[in-house]
């Protein structure tokens, strides 16, 4: 495998790895703050800091890193604000599996949009990690209702996210990307959250410790690396990888955050599992193949 396509898969496993953190943190110290302001007020600091870094390398975004990250922003904003609304009314279970569903259905989409046709190996892959992360997620009172709909809507633009990205970060400068799109992410919530502001009152110390946590290495850190990423990988295989995020929830769960064991959930962090190792090691093997044909 090219040295560049390890480093786009460290950094997408790595970002994975910082947002599979997120939901210990979220349920043990910032449970009662609406999902809405919460997501505009990491996003505030993420591009806070993502612009302050480009003001110290003396970087400035061109116009199609705008145009891009825009674009880039303006879905996220919409799929978290679709999501806010979803968790209203329905289980955190539900909303975390078509969460995943909705990344996985990046390698889908990237066939009419960008002509890159799913192979039997990576399709295999993405139905290996959507059974996987069904078991993971989902239990016996999963409905799809009013809140479903509305986090799947919010999923399946986060998988359309992924596509946007695919397109643009291969030609333009990851830190700038970045920067664009937490900058325009936060404006398209602010006004569905500056209202709301007040709920961070009162809050103490370690509130706080962990808000920064979800700012700075979930909220500005983990998006910079999945555009790394997104400069080498296709969108499929970046929307398989995106699935291990539930498999590091679990052990955060199982570790940090004093949850019970239950069998299924193993079977669906092994379904994941086994799917990016299919279709890793098929890149992996395809790589080599090639670069013996062409010696």
């Amino acid at each position: 495998m090219p040295p560049a396509e390890r480093r786009a898969l460290f950094a997408l496993v790595l970002a994975t790895l910082l947002w599979g953190a997120t939901f210990v943190v979220i349920r043990d110290a910032l449970s009662g703050l609406p999902p809405l302001p919460l997501v505009f007020g990491r996003f505030v600091v993420a591009a806070a800091l993502l612009w302050l870094a480009l003001a110290v390398l003396g970087l400035r975004p061109d116009r199609e890193t705008w145009r891009g990250g825009a674009a880039s922003g303006a879905l996220g904003a919409c799929a978290y604000l679709f999501q806010a609304i979803g968790l209203e009314h329905t289980a955190a279970g539900t909303s975390a599996f078509l969460t995943s569903a909705g990344s996985l259905c990046a390698g889908l989409f990237a066939w009419p949009l960008l002509g890159q046709r799913p192979g039997r190996v990576l399709a295999e892959g993405l139905l290996l990690a959507f059974l996987g992360s069904a078991l993971l997620s989902l239990d016996a009172r999963a409905a799809l209702g009013g809140g479903e709909r509305w986090t799947l809507a919010g999923a399946l633009l986060f998988g359309l996210q992924i596509v946007v990205l695919a397109r643009v970060a291969p030609r333009t400068n990851a830190l700038a990307l970045a920067a664009v799109q937490a900058l325009v992410l936060a404006l398209v919530l602010a006004p569905f959250a500056i209202g709301r502001l007040d709920a961070f009152r009162s809050r103490d110390a370690a509130t706080w410790l962990r808000f920064l946590y979800l700012a700075v290495p979930a909220g500005a850190l983990a998006p910079l690396l999945q555009v790394v990423a997104q400069r080498t990988l296709a969108p499929g295989r970046v929307g398989l990888l995106l699935a291990l995020e539930p498999v590091f929830a679990l052990l955060f769960a199982l570790t940090l955050g004093g949850e019970r064991f239950v069998p299924r959930w193993w079977i669906g962090a092994a379904l994941i599992l086994t799917a990016v190792w299919r279709v890793e090691g098929h890149a992996a093997r395809a790589t080599r193949t090639h670069r013996r044909a062409t010696s």
